[in-house]
């Protein structure tokens, strides 16, 4: 078992836990769709901000994915909540642009690569927001959803997905999702907010599956919740 860290004083360090937002970001979710999701992920930061603050075991560390035809990453680097509060540009739509999950699975998966993260890192957790159904060509989908499994960390990372409209809430988003963690259904724009604020905020059962330890099967951590 790996020893803890301590911080100047004495403290115990809080351990990374990295939460990474997919944001749809397809021709389809133009105007106001659009404009829903960068409001309930403003509104969820706080959110967030203040869950990290109330333990004292975990350090928040945010990335947020743009999809649409192709990925492409608006906060590449692990930023801490509260700095990513203070500075927050919206996402934008992609004119003409596809749902193309397949591509994204892999762009994730390759941030959680053995290697890529801290030693000491928590389970980390990911949240795919979407209005529709993934539009890869043949088997992208399944093999994305393979990259982001193939190791550790994305096989044994909270899995949240949020549907934007009954269209989304689709038997591949019961696949991306962790068996723990059941879709979300947005059906109107009003309630993105709530929903958001539900996948990413929870203070009860959510923050107790991201704390507790994980078991990997083989890898000599058996007592030890590293990743």
């Amino acid at each position: 078992m790996v020893s803890e860290s301590l911080m100047p004083g004495g403290g115990v360090a809080r351990r990374p836990l990295h939460f990474i937002i997919m944001g749809d970001c397809s021709g389809s979710m133009k105007g106001p769709k659009m404009q829903a999701l960068n409001t309930a992920l403003v509104a969820m930061l706080p959110h967030l901000l203040r869950w990290e603050r109330e333990q004292l075991q975990a350090q928040l560390l945010v990335r947020i994915l743009g999809f649409a035809t192709e990925p492409r990453w608006h906060v590449q680097e692990p930023t801490p909540v509260a700095e990513l509060n203070d500075r927050w540009r919206d996402l934008e739509y992609v004119r003409w642009g596809w749902t193309n999950m397949g591509p994204a699975f892999e762009a994730v998966g390759e941030v959680l690569e053995p290697g890529r993260l801290e030693t000491r890192a928590l389970r980390p957790a990911i949240l795919l927001v979407t209005d529709g159904l993934p539009t890869d060509p043949p088997g992208g989908f399944e093999r994305g959803l393979a990259a982001l499994t193939r190791h550790a960390a994305g096989r044994l990372s909270l899995r949240l997905a949020v549907a934007i409209g009954r269209d989304a809430n689709s038997e591949p988003l019961d696949r991306f999702r962790s068996r723990d963690a059941p879709v979300l259904v947005a059906e109107t724009i009003d309630v993105i907010v709530d929903r958001l604020s539900e996948a990413g905020a929870d203070r009860g059962a959510l923050a107790q599956q991201l704390l507790q330890p994980e078991v990997i099967p083989g890898s000599g951590l058996d007592d030890d919740p590293i990743l």
